[in-house]
């Protein structure tokens, strides 16, 4: 192996243009498909805080059909969640989550400035489903839950922008221009992990507009502004949640006599939650890993036919070389390892540039690309003064490494294999009268 790498080393130098026009070819083809492979990888993966989204499950979801017609479609109501979240036996966590989208303002002490600020409401087991770090304080407690205390947790860089330090346990901001305690300061994350993300979590039981917000009376108590997030103990009991989830949904609907509950088949995993936009349709997500699929079938097989041409061309030359080779003695078999170790060495020069490419293009595109890559379920703006950061360990990770790999593999015997056979076969008298 060792000689034929040699050999194909020795033969790039000598058609510097060929090589060049090759690898670059291959880097573009292959930067196509790991930009795709690394949003996907980003958003899927478990990445902090968020580091339990293989087991995570998503009922985002409800749909509520009235007697006299009315046709409601939101998400869960407190009532629903008590019902058939916080009940479960099988879960390890859970917790249920309000998004605030705007509209909330921080209020500096001696300064007339209005600070916009991300708030997310939620509960204590919030900080058992999401793996947070604290740099200071720590959660707020089920007795500030019961209370309806205005206790908060707020981002190192948050407490930076606000204060110039994160030692702020204790301290009080303005939030709406009602005073809010400091309890904790947690480590800064990415926007990509979108789930657990704020500048600012509180207990939702201090704002108590979001307990009888969505016309309640109208739908009974069922939607509301709530999304559930369940937590397996493990991979493989999923589905035992996810039964027991579907179960108390059920049980839930049996007592509003005629009135129609549905959640339409959640609880999604967290990966399937990313393609639901709607209560109203039952996701094929078989269909939407083909599509996807195809797509990186597609960006593989344009470049390769064209690639598969260039090295016809090349092997067409080569001919006489191999007419003399195979007239001393070399095998079909040799020679075959022989062009595909050089045609790999080209291919694996075009994979360390496309990987490149592909980190460059995902960074300078991740607030674009993600939103158009994962559809509307990714978060519609990003908040003024926040960014989608990228930090290493999501871009250089073996699970890449690895796609990288096995997409120059398939390339390189797409666009070797055939070729090499053909030439592989020629008659030794017509590979030697070849010129």
């Amino acid at each position: 192996m060792y000689l034929y790498l040699k050999q194909a080393w020795q033969l790039m130098k000598q058609n510097r243009f060929y090589s060049i026009v090759y690898i670059v070819a291959t880097a573009l083809s292959i930067s196509l498909v790991m930009v795709l492979a690394i949003v996907f990888y980003i958003r899927t993966a478990n990445i902090y805080p968020e580091t339990t989204r293989d087991r995570l499950m998503v009922v985002e979801f409800a749909q509520v059909t009235t007697p006299d017609g009315n046709n409601g479609k939101s998400r869960l109501s407190l009532e629903t969640v008590t019902q058939c979240i916080y009940s479960l036996e099988t879960a390890e966590a859970v917790t249920a989550i309000y998004n605030k989208w705007g509209g909330s303002q921080i209020q500096p002490d001696n300064s007339d400035e209005q600070i916009p600020v991300r708030v997310k409401y939620t509960d204590t087991g919030f900080w058992n489903v999401f793996d947070f770090t604290f740099v200071e304080g720590k959660p707020f407690t089920e007795a500030d839950m019961q209370s309806g205390m205005k206790t908060v947790v707020i981002s190192e860089s948050f407490a930076r922008q606000l204060f110039g330090t994160t030692e702020v346990t204790g301290r009080y901001i303005s939030l709406d221009f009602e005073p809010h305690r400091i309890c904790g300061v947690v480590k800064d994350m990415s926007y990509i992990a979108d789930i657990a993300f704020s500048q600012l979590w509180m207990p939702y039981s201090a704002s108590q507009g979001l307990v009888t917000a969505y016309g309640q009376e109208m739908y009974h108590n069922t939607i509301g502004p709530f999304t559930a997030y369940v937590l397996a103990p493990s991979t493989g009991e999923v589905e035992k949640v996810q039964d027991e989830i579907r179960s108390n949904i059920k049980r839930y609907g049996s007592t509003l006599g005629d009135v129609k509950f549905t959640i339409h088949n959640q609880p999604d995993r967290y990966w399937q939650s990313l393609f639901r936009n709607s209560s109203m349709t039952t996701i094929d997500f078989t269909k939407i890993l083909f599509r996807y699929a195809f797509i990186c079938f597609i960006f593989i097989l344009i470049p390769a036919i064209s690639l598969s041409g260039m090295a016809d061309s090349q092997m067409e030359r080569r001919l006489s070389e191999m007419g003399i080779r195979r007239s001393f003695g070399a095998r079909k078999k040799s020679l075959m390892i022989q062009l595909i170790t050089e045609n790999l060495l080209f291919t694996t020069l075009g994979a360390i540039g496309g990987l490149l490419l592909s980190y460059f293009i995902t960074y300078i595109t991740r607030r674009w690309i993600i939103h158009v890559v994962m559809g509307q379920k990714f978060v519609n703006a990003v908040p003024s003064g926040l960014d989608v950061e990228l930090y290493p360990s999501m871009l250089m990770n073996y699970t890449i490494f690895a796609i990288a790999f096995g997409v120059c593999f398939i390339l390189n015997l797409m666009v070797t294999v055939i070729p090499a056979w053909n030439t592989s076969k020629r008659e030794i008298v017509y590979s030697l009268n070849c010129k």
